[in-house]
């Protein structure tokens, strides 16, 4: 039996029922007892250690394709050719322009040159990560002419300013955000699109109840939970698809355009 409760998210009455767990085996009868076991505890700056220990996590792994995709480098291929698919007929049909983009939680910036600057065509790129030696490997790695800033901070902390780009990407770092963060990052996201541009969502997924990873500080959410995040934050899931050729023994990976 699934038990049921009403889950306040940023504010908004969603009406979501949920239940799920951790990789400990905690289980959890709702989003808000879960959140509030997690979101308990700060460290000595003040910081929310659910951020503080992912964010530690990262810093441990090595700067590189295989390091950002926890060693599953094979995958990259695959994953960037059915995200230019997804994003294409944006530009082709919707005029969508390609001046200026920002990949959030960019990592070695692997989406950033794959995706945004090779496969696309985007003449500016942002990034945004809280990895130093992250970000540095990216600044050593991407096209200086292609590449805007290089902004180290974190993504429920940054203020993205009104109609700056075409293009927000969020992939597999949704994942690290609370509930509420990640609303407000979608009131920011959609104030920061130009005429025409998206917010682009890649995400693992999970059947009918959420996970935490106790590991990194992550939650793996159900579809439902994503859009309910997505349409209290303001925002329009205008298409959905899910990556069709990747490993079966990982999670399903779905693709959103917001507007």
């Amino acid at each position: 039996l699934k038990l049921q409760f009403l889950y306040f998210i940023g504010g908004h009455n969603m009406d979501f029922k949920q239940e799920g767990g951790d990789s400990e085996g905690v289980m959890y009868d709702g989003l808000d007892k879960m959140w509030e076991a997690e979101l308990a505890e700060c460290d000595a700056s003040g910081e929310k250690k659910w951020y503080s220990h992912a964010v530690e996590y990262w810093k441990q792994q090595p700067a590189t394709v295989n390091g950002v995709l926890g060693g599953f480098e094979h995958v990259s291929e695959d994953d960037i050719a059915e995200s230019a698919s997804f994003i294409l007929p944006f530009i082709i049909k919707e005029q969508m322009t390609r001046e200026k983009a920002i990949d959030t939680g960019a990592g070695v910036g692997r989406v950033s040159h794959d995706l945004l600057i090779k496969k696309l065509g985007f003449k500016t790129v942002d990034l945004l990560e809280p990895c130093a030696h992250m970000l540095e490997k990216a600044k050593q790695d991407l096209p200086a002419d292609k590449v805007g800033q290089l902004i180290e901070g974190s993504i429920q902390n940054h203020t993205f300013g009104e109609a700056q780009y075409d293009i927000l990407v969020l992939q597999w770092v949704g994942i690290y955000l609370t509930d509420d963060d990640f609303v407000a990052f979608i009131q920011k996201a959609r104030k920061s699109l130009r005429p025409n541009g998206i917010i682009f969502i890649k995400e693992n997924t999970i059947q009918e109840s959420f996970l935490v990873d106790k590991e990194d500080s992550s939650i793996t959410r159900t579809v439902e939970h994503y859009r309910h995040i997505i349409e209290a934050g303001g925002g329009k899931v205008v298409k959905q698809e899910y990556q069709k050729k990747f490993p079966k023994q990982l999670f399903k990976v779905i693709m959103l355009a917001v507007k």
